[in-house]
C-alpha cells in the first residue's frame, strides 16, 4: 500500500453535532435543559429546582468530575486561542489521554470548540475517530482515559476548562501514523 502523497488529505473525518448518545463513549455531552427538542441536558438525570424566588432553574448532576485519583484536585483554567491558531480543514497530529482525571470544556460567549476522540487501549484507535463540534452554551466532559486530540477552537476562543491538578503531569501523548483532516 503507498502512503498518501503530502498533499493527500487522508481520511476526512466530518465533525457532528454534540449530542447526550453519540458522545456517551467518552463522557459526558451537556447541553441547555430540553426545551421540548428532546436534546437537553446531556446525562443529567433532570434534577432541577427553582431558586432565586423562582428567577431561576437549577439543573443538577449534570456530569461528574473524576480528579481525586492520586492526590488531584480540581483545576478551574481558562484556555484562550486567537483567530488563525486553528485553520480548517483541522489537520490531527497527536492525540493525549489523561489516565488519572477527567477534563471538562465549556466554549464561553461566543467560541466554538472541535472535540476530537476515539478509543483505544494502548493507543488511539485511529479507525474509530470522531469529531463533535461543541456551540456555545454546550460542554464536554471527558472520561479519563479517553483519547483525545489536544483543543482545537473554530475561530479564536476563551474556554473554560476545568480538570485535574496534583505534582505529577498526567498526560500521556501519542502521534497518530494516519493521515487525518477534520471538516465541519
Amino acid at each position: 500500500m503507498n502512503s498518501p502523497e503530502p498533499s493527500s488529505p487522508g481520511r476526512v473525518i466530518v465533525a457532528q453535532t454534540l449530542t447526550p448518545v453519540a458522545f456517551a463513549p467518552f463522557g459526558d455531552a451537556i447541553l441547555p435543559p430540553d426545551n421540548g427538542n428532546g436534546n437537553g441536558c446531556g446525562n443529567g438525570s433532570g434534577n432541577s429546582s427553582p431558586i432565586n424566588e423562582g428567577t431561576a432553574q437549577r439543573f443538577d448532576d449534570l456530569t461528574q468530575l473524576d480528579v481525586s485519583e492520586q492526590g488531584g484536585e480540581a483545576c478551574v483554567a481558562i484556555f484562550r486561542t486567537q483567530d488563525g491558531t486553528h485553520v480548517a480543514p483541522y489537520a490531527l497530529t497527536m492525540f493525549e489521554r489523561h489516565l488519572l482525571g477527567s477534563q471538562s470544556f465549556v466554549p464561553m460567549a461566543q467560541g466554538r470548540i472541535l472535540v476530537v476522540v476515539t478509543q483505544g487501549v494502548g493507543a488511539p484507535d485511529e479507525d474509530a475517530i470522531q469529531a463533535f463540534i461543541v456551540e456555545p452554551g454546550q460542554a464536554v466532559t471527558l472520561r479519563r482515559g479517553v483519547w483525545h486530540h489536544p483543543m482545537i477552537t473554530i475561530g479564536g476562543a476563551d474556554v473554560f476548562v476545568i480538570e485535574r491538578r496534583a505534582g505529577e503531569v498526567d498526560c500521556e501523548i501519542a502521534r497518530i501514523e494516519g493521515r487525518f483532516v477534520v471538516t465541519l
